[in-house]
């Protein structure tokens, strides 16, 4: 249905571990405290979407969650992977490692992906602004 809106509310993260994954999240991108929801940890963010971590009866196909954060929490995240020895990359690939990418082609923003309890995470600083006029809310 054209121009509906629709808003992501909650997704599930199957993890190996749920309560150290929840604790690394809420950790490195500095979220709020996380409540037990029946066999979920769930923590909510700032834009009101609920991440729910679960215990994965198997290994996890690994997904993609991309989180925008301020540039100063950027900053920390990268500092804190080069403290420990995080691996991070520029691109999805990972044919850019030890790098920072730009978020747009215009250079605005900056991102970085990284595993992390089996998914890969993305921390970027700017919307991507390549969204076609016609999927974009008006």
């Amino acid at each position: 249905m054209p121009g509906t809106t629709a808003a992501l509310h909650n997704m599930i993260i199957g993890v190996a571990d749920r309560d150290a994954a929840v604790r690394w999240f809420v950790d490195l991108l500095g979220l709020r405290e996380p409540w037990e929801n029946g066999f979920f940890q769930s923590v909510q963010l700032d834009d009101l979407v609920v991440l729910n971590f679960a215990a994965a009866p198997a290994p996890a196909e690994p997904q993609h969650y991309a989180f925008l954060v301020p540039e100063q929490h950027f900053d920390r995240v990268k500092a804190r992977f080069d403290a420990d020895g995080t691996p991070y990359q520029a691109d999805p690939p990972g044919r850019r490692p030890g790098e920072v990418g730009e978020v747009n082609a215009d250079g605005t923003g900056r991102r970085l992906h990284s595993r992390g309890h089996g998914h890969l995470l993305e921390v970027l600083t700017a919307r991507y602004t390549d969204v076609p006029g016609a999927s974009r809310p008006t």
